[in-house]
């Protein structure tokens, strides 16, 4: 039994709590009985889900897990850390929110846009479905086109290699290498190789190699030609000029793509190179 001293400093105690603290200590003491009602003889207490609930949040408002006596003050910090999780990893389920996806009618219409005019891009076929009345954002388009992209569904444009596969069978490269004689005297080599056969199919040599020069041996190759041909040269003077004249179509090597004319560039390596091995040769051979 409680003594009077104790009792009155308790009760003295309770009065000077904040209103509070006196709720919380109320609905504590309540929510303890309701559960404590649900135990039957020789049972384990059942505490329900919402239980937890309530007495988290309890505990979050008026910190009274030293003061909960069914549980341990533990126990009421795991279910708050087990809260949180579930809050943080809760999925919605049911329909999906945000933008109706693009039917599939007008997709099909965008990659047939696409293939049938290969260099058209965003914003063209942006344009020709507002002609349609069909708007859409110049980034749905993008990704439209890239989601078919990813599927293998859009027709690669004519690249580089596709063309010289294709037309490799009328281009010639042409260009000009050195040679240097030991008296000192340097001579200029023009070639022309067929991307085909690998076959020099004209070549001239000359001391002064002018655009008259280059002029002269196109004359030459072209008598006899009787199909239109693709003359790959670089962008040096000597080769400016208007093919298109002389039944040819000249390709100028692009700055930024400077393999254009490999075929031709590596024939004169391989030149260079044997009259090197050639050269050592021989001076090894003198006795």
């Amino acid at each position: 039994m409680i003594g009077f001293p104790a009792f009155l400093l308790k009760l003295l105690f309770c009065l000077f709590r904040s209103k509070k603290h006196l709720v919380s200590e109320v609905a504590l003491l309540r929510k303890e009985l309701e559960i404590l009602k649900r135990r039957t003889s020789g049972k384990q207490i059942m505490i329900r889900h919402s239980d937890r609930i309530f007495l988290v949040a309890l505990n979050k408002a008026s910190g009274i897990r030293e003061r909960i006596s069914i549980v341990q003050p533990e126990t009421v910090l795991k279910w708050q850390r087990m809260l949180i999780k579930h809050f943080w990893t809760f999925r919605t389920c049911g329909r999906k929110k945000g933008r109706k996806p693009v039917d599939k009618q007008i997709q099909d219409l965008i990659l047939g846009m696409k293939n049938e005019n290969n260099t058209w891009g965003v914003r063209k076929i942006q344009g020709e479905l507002m002609k349609l009345n069909i708007f859409l954002d110049s980034k749905t388009i993008w990704n439209i086109l890239h989601k078919f992209r990813l599927q293998g569904r859009i027709k690669t444009g004519l690249t580089w290699k596709k063309f010289l596969q294709m037309q490799a069978h009328s281009i010639c490269g042409m260009d000009f290498f050195t040679v240097d004689t030991i008296f000192n005297k340097r001579y200029y080599v023009f070639f022309m190789i067929a991307h085909t056969s690998r076959e020099i199919v004209r070549f001239a040599v000359t001391e002064n190699p002018v655009r008259e020069f280059v002029r002269q041996q196109i004359i030459e190759f072209e008598q006899g030609l009787k199909r239109t041909m693709y003359l790959i040269h670089d962008n040096a003077v000597q080769f400016n000029l208007r093919y298109r004249d002389y039944g040819f179509t000249g390709i100028a090597i692009l700055v930024g793509a400077p393999d254009m004319n490999a075929i031709a560039e590596r024939f004169i390596g391989s030149i260079r190179r044997e009259a090197q091995i050639l050269q050592h040769s021989k001076t090894a051979s003198r006795p």
